[in-house]
């Protein structure tokens, strides 16, 4: 009788080994993720399947990478600020005297578009 009771006793206790090992993981994923550790150990715990956990950890966004993200935006947002474009910002002059506008082009995109000449240069005969 003496030794079902250790039996128990020790099954017992590696069960609840393997259960609080189980609701770390999920703790130490959540903060990998950036978010609380304590409340991704207690969790776990308190509902029995840590898997699902796990699972919902997939599938919420990752804080860490959140923040990185933003962060990086704002460091390019700090750089464009200091930038000063090759090119004025105004998408038209005003032509000197007439009063009326005229457009600047500053890109291949900019410009309207040309039909081709008649003939193409690949037409011309080659000369040799």
């Amino acid at each position: 009788m003496n030794s079902l009771i250790v039996a128990v006793g020790a099954t017992s206790l590696f069960l609840f080994a393997l259960w609080v090992g189980a609701a770390a993981t999920v703790a130490y994923q959540a903060r990998q993720r950036g978010y609380s550790l304590i409340l991704w150990f207690v969790a776990p715990l308190v509902i029995v399947n840590p898997v699902i956990f796990l699972v919902l950890l997939a599938l919420i966004p990752n804080r860490k990478r959140m923040k990185l993200r933003t962060q990086f935006r704002n460091e390019h947002r700090e750089k464009l600020d200091g930038f000063t474009p090759l090119f004025p910002s105004a998408p038209s002059e005003l032509s000197a005297g007439t009063g009326t506008t005229r457009t600047v082009y500053r890109s291949l995109g900019d410009m309207p578009t040309q039909m081709p000449p008649e003939r193409s240069l690949g037409d011309e005969v080659t000369r040799g």
